[in-house]
């Protein structure tokens, strides 16, 4: 007994001062007369080392034994494993039989489990009422731990100047030494109301301090990786993609070893759909499915692959992750179910399904404006901006997108999203090779830059290999396929990313102009007035022939011709009819206008001089008998 009471006395001065491993080293033998206290604290030190199935057994075994600390953080354990609904019933049983410091515990943890799973005015309510009690009891050690939790919940809910005050208060009286854990996790939250505020220098100094304590403190991995996720969210946020993909995959190697359910669901969210944007999208799928907590993808990473497959194309996948994602997330994690009714609104639009989509984006559109967080929408948006310049344009739609996108103008103090991502191009290519963004010229140094834009104007959803045949048919194929990165590489770089959008395969993808992107073409514009027979609309656009110096095209070769026997016959036959009704002044000027287009036209050269004797002054008849005699010298 005194060799049992020894141990139980160095294994709780351990646990106290956050050595896990002393306690698990201690308790860990076998203890066929191991008593509650000692499961219990074996079990304390699993949960708080982020072991939790490790965790489970002994805790469960204090709790049966009657020690009531064992069965409040058993509950704990359940709602860390993500079993909300157990946890919460769990916490129901158990509290009338509680009192002093573990009733009010348990009333933290069971408000906790409440707003994780998505009732967070009954959660943030039971977790204040633990916090007076705590307040009551004078121990700001303990009241502090729970201003941490009542902050996050703030947090949540876009309360951010209260989350501050309650952070920097936590901070303040939480103390560096012995079992600095409490102090830690406090800078972190600290440290992600700076984020959200956009105060990037004052959250990397609270990262900073908190990964020093970190240093002399190596008894809980899962508080290393908190860090990691907050210092990595940072590096997003100021787009420093090499420092936040390092952080991602050093964060990666930790949750893999961890039971922890949250974490590992935001670093499978998070480094997945990194990949996916990097073109990786086999590791994508691989890190997905790697981290997820559970062996079926829970429906936050069941809408995360929805995500993967509409970006890459695979419409009807997407479609069967993305609703069932939506109806499992109802009532639980909103932003997780916003964001996947957004995406899952632009994959219903792609498919054609227009009534359904406008439905899903409507009630997505109604929770946006409602949630106080809305900034974490921001980069969904601007990725669906097509979905976003449709909505506008839908009397059903366009008002809620427009408040949405307003708010989000003001709190980032930007133009909104629909006016700051539309693009009005103009593309000149009768006669010249011009583009024109907003009425500034836009200087293309590849000749296949313009070509490219007016091709896919009219001819949109080609592959390479399509674009590289029509286009320049001569060219070898890995000549053509390294000139069209080039001219892909110019038009992003000189337009934004956005001005490309790629569909299907990731091996041979379907390329098209964003859906932000407006291009008024010129020879879009002539075909369009030859069509309605206005010729004097076309010969206004005509300017000369289409990309005039470009000669190695069969594409633009065959445009070029086409427009200009177009416009030729279209002239000829109202020269034809004006002559042939003795209108002859009017004769002379469409043989001018058709020798605009065609001006090695023998026959017009010499109806114009036969014109001209009979109708024109005789200066103008010896110019046209020059320009006559030239041509057939």
């Amino acid at each position: 007994m005194k060799v049992q009471k020894q141990r139980q006395e160095s294994a709780l001065a351990a646990l106290e001062a956050g050595q896990y491993n002393t306690v698990i080293t201690l308790l860990s033998d076998p203890l066929p007369h191991a008593d509650a206290s000692e499961w219990r604290m074996l079990g304390l030190a699993f949960l708080r080392s982020g072991q939790l199935v490790r965790a489970e057994t002994p805790l469960l075994r204090a709790g049966l034994l009657g020690d009531q600390e064992g069965q409040v953080e058993y509950g704990n354990l359940l709602r860390a494993l993500g079993k909300f609904e157990d946890a919460i019933a769990h916490f129901e049983h158990i509290a009338p039989n509680l009192t002093g410091e573990l009733h009010l515990r348990c009333l933290r943890w069971w408000g906790t489990a409440e707003f994780q799973q998505g009732d967070t005015a009954s959660g943030l309510a039971r977790c204040e009422r633990a916090w007076y009690g705590y307040l009551s009891l004078g121990d700001e050690v303990l009241t502090s731990r729970v201003t941490q939790t009542l902050a996050q919940m703030h947090l949540s809910n876009g309360d951010l100047k209260r989350a501050k005050h309650l952070y920097q208060e936590a901070v303040r009286i939480l103390p560096a030494d012995t079992n600095p854990a409490a102090r830690i996790s406090a800078l972190k939250g600290l440290a992600d109301i700076e984020l959200n505020m956009e105060n990037y220098a004052s959250a990397r100094e609270a990262v900073f301090e908190a990964k020093h304590l970190l240093t002399t403190y190596d008894e809980a991995v899962h508080i290393r990786a908190s860090i990691l996720s907050l210092e990595a969210e940072i590096h997003y946020s100021v787009s420093d993609q090499r420092n936040y993909r390092l952080v991602l995959e050093e964060l990666r190697d930790i949750v893999r070893d961890l039971q922890d359910y949250e974490a590992r669901l935001w670093t499978a969210s998070r480094l997945a759909e990194l990949y996916s944007s990097l073109g990786k999208h086999n590791q994508a799928l691989e890190v997905l499915h790697d981290l997820s907590p559970t062996p079926e993808l829970p429906p936050a990473l069941l809408a995360t692959r929805g995500v993967l497959m509409r970006r890459r194309g695979h419409l009807t996948l997407a479609l069967e992750d993305l609703t069932q994602a939506v109806e499992d997330l109802r009532g639980k994690d909103n932003r997780a179910l916003l964001r996947a009714q957004l995406h899952l609104a632009d994959t219903l639009r792609r498919m054609g399904q227009e009534e359904q989509s406008g439905r899903v984006l409507r009630e997505a559109l109604s929770g946006l404006m409602h949630d106080r967080q809305r900034l974490q929408y921001k980069a969904d948006l601007e990725e669906l901006r097509e979905l976003t310049h449709h909505a506008m344009l839908d009397p059903d739609t366009a008002p809620y997108m427009e408040a949405v996108l307003d708010q989000l103008a003001i709190l980032t103090n930007t133009q909104p999203i629909y006016e700051d991502t539309l693009m009005h191009l103009q593309v000149f290519t009768m006669g010249r090779s011009l583009v024109m963004r907003d009425g500034e010229e836009v200087h293309l140094t590849l000749e296949g830059s313009a070509l490219t834009l007016a091709y896919l104007t009219l001819h949109p959803n080609r592959t390479r290999a399509e674009l590289q045949a029509a286009l320049y048919p001569d060219k070898e194929p890995e000549t053509g396929a390294s000139y069209f990165r080039s001219v892909f590489r110019e038009l992003r770089q000189r337009f934004g990313q956005h001005i490309l959008l790629m569909e299907g395969p990731p091996r041979q993808p379907r390329y098209r102009l964003g859906g932000g992107v407006h291009i008024d073409l010129d020879v879009k514009e002539l075909q369009d007035a030859l069509r309605r027979g206005e010729v004097a609309r076309a010969l206004a656009l005509y300017r000369g022939p289409f990309l005039p110096d470009m000669d190695d095209s069969e594409w633009a070769d065959g445009l070029r011709q086409e427009l200009q026997t177009g416009l030729a016959l279209e002239l000829r036959g109202r020269l034809d009819r004006a002559h042939g009704s003795g209108d002859l002044k009017r004769a002379l000027l469409l043989c001018n206008q058709y020798l605009r287009v065609d001006p090695i036209d023998q026959e017009v050269l010499e109806l114009r001089v036969e014109l001209a004797r009979k109708v024109a002054p005789p200066h103008e008849l010896a110019r046209y008998m020059v320009e006559l005699q030239r041509f057939l010298n």
